[in-house]
């Protein structure tokens, strides 16, 4: 039988062992056509590794899926669409996302390295900073520089910033779980204030912290202590095998694809769920379309963002519900564009930009094997507040903004970008944004209530992760919920 102390007997590392290897109990759950044992809302990560799990176990499940694919925020670009099919979603494999390792293992799909995204060559990248277009060569003496100290001077300033994570980190090395506890509460204050009281200039902060933040919208509304969570668990990542990020060969999609495709477990697609009601003998589960499903156990893996507009009955506890209404999520906005002309051989710049305008940072992606140094496509990939604003706009709007932009700080792309794909998570209804953040003073109060389980309803999710990050995150909190539910049988 699964048990919680044979899954986390490695403690706080990543977990090595497959744990869809261990033992099953044939039997032990429904087999009949009737309801399942367990409804699962979200055919994600962490969904599909609940539904394994249990299925491992004997027990019958269903999951409900809104879209009409599987992977939630692990999405691939089509090759029809955007050549080189670039993720949309997650990206890289580290050496301690064991979960994610031993599963892309068992199920014969072969690891690439990751796919460079949002940061390029130091040879391929140049700044365009307060109007001002800057090569990394001449960011250590620029007028623009903000910072007294020569060695501050020589950090790039898009890594300035994750320096002083790695400095200040009071989290003991190799302790996944200790961002949760309580005498790390003081920690849990804003990105400004740590850098604030550093000494660093409010408007340094605005350009090393607040120009294309990873997460958050801005320098005041994300905590510290989850900086520090991040940076305990890279470190802890290099320490576990050390090797570059992986990915999937033909995409990341083709993992939770391959996933469901071993699933003896119904996929309903097109499910978008209002309401979840739970009593003791029971739950049940209410879509768009009028339909009600019932199980004896619901597995919930939406985004809180997505949740915190569903119906439950009854309401979580306080400090969860609490959570899932004002947990944040970091809006992400991407346009994908083909180049018609090579208009960096033109001006002899630099191919990428990291820039402190609304289109954030221009990438130019190598994402095909055969030819390493051919840039198949660019993405302007924009997070925070810059993000919501072209959500404002139609996407072929937001679109030609951004191309009008860049012809205005860099003439020589005048005509030489098409524009071929348009994708926001913060739009999609089902997502509300790309991945979650926590906001000062929030992770103290919500981090350890997120997924309390109640007497029938469970939660999943990249969210609820304590140990790992995004698509291992999400495969840990399924596991755990897994487990949550099969106690509960």
């Amino acid at each position: 039988m699964l048990t919680r102390r044979r899954v986390l007997a490695l403690g706080g590392m990543a977990v090595a062992a497959p744990l869809v290897a261990a033992a099953a109990r044939p039997g032990s759950g429904s087999r009949s056509r009737g309801a399942p044992d367990v409804l699962i809302i979200g055919a994600g990560l962490s969904g599909l590794n609940a539904a394994t799990l249990l299925e491992s176990e004997g027990y019958r499940c269903q999951i409900l899926e809104a879209t009409h694919r599987v992977g939630g925020r692990v999405c691939t670009a089509r090759e029809s669409d955007v050549p080189g099919h670039p993720e949309l979603g997650g990206s890289g494999i580290g050496s301690s996302y064991a979960r994610m390792l031993d599963t892309a293992n068992r199920l014969g799909l072969t690891l690439v390295p990751e796919r460079l995204r949002t940061t390029a060559p130091r040879n391929e990248l140049m700044y365009h900073l307060c109007g001002e277009g800057i090569l990394p060569n001449d960011w250590p003496g620029h007028r623009l520089n903000p910072f007294q100290d020569a060695g501050d001077r020589k950090v790039p300033p898009e890594f300035y910033q994750f320096t002083k994570y790695g400095l200040y980190n009071p989290l003991p090395k190799n302790d996944l779980q200790a961002w949760q506890r309580p005498e790390f509460a003081s920690h849990d204050v804003s990105v400004f204030d740590f850098l604030r009281k550093l000494g660093i200039p409010e408007a340094a902060i605005a350009l090393v912290a607040g120009t294309n933040m990873s997460y958050g919208t801005n320098v005041h509304d994300l905590s510290v202590l989850m900086w520090f969570a991040i940076a305990n668990w890279l470190r802890a990542d290099q320490e576990f095998g050390g090797n570059a990020p992986r990915a999937i060969e033909g995409g990341n999609q083709r993992l939770p694809e391959a996933m469901a495709a071993r699933l003896q477990s119904e996929i309903v697609f097109g499910q978008h769920v209002t309401g979840i009601r739970s009593n003791a003998d029971g739950v049940e589960v209410h879509t768009i379309d009028h339909q009600v499903r019932r199980a004896r156990f619901c597995l919930c893996t939406i985004p809180f963002s997505a949740l915190r507009h569903l119906r439950l009955e009854p309401l979580p506890p306080g400090e969860q519900l609490n959570a899932i209404e004002n947990i944040g999520y970091t809006p992400v906005f991407q346009v994908h564009f083909v180049p018609t002309r090579r208009f960096w051989e033109e001006d002899k710049l630099p191919k990428s930009m990291w820039t402190d305008r609304k289109l954030g940072r221009l990438m130019a992606l190598h994402n095909d094997p055969g030819r390493p140094d051919e840039v198949t496509s660019y993405i302007a990939f924009v997070n925070g507040m810059a993000a919501k604003y072209l959500d404002r706009l139609e996407p072929q709007a937001a679109a030609d903004y951004l191309l009008e932009d860049l012809a205005y700080i860099r003439p020589s792309t005048r005509g030489a970008l098409k524009v071929a794909k348009v994708w926001s998570w913060n739009r999609n209804p089902f997502a509300g944004g790309a991945y979650a953040y926590w906001k000062p003073g929030q992770i103290s109060r919500l981090a350890r209530q997120v997924a309390v389980p109640g007497k029938r309803l469970f939660f999943a999710g990249e969210h609820t992760a304590v140990l790992a990050r995004g698509m291992e995150g999400a495969m840990e909190s399924g596991e755990r919920a897994a487990l949550e539910i099969l106690s509960a049988m």
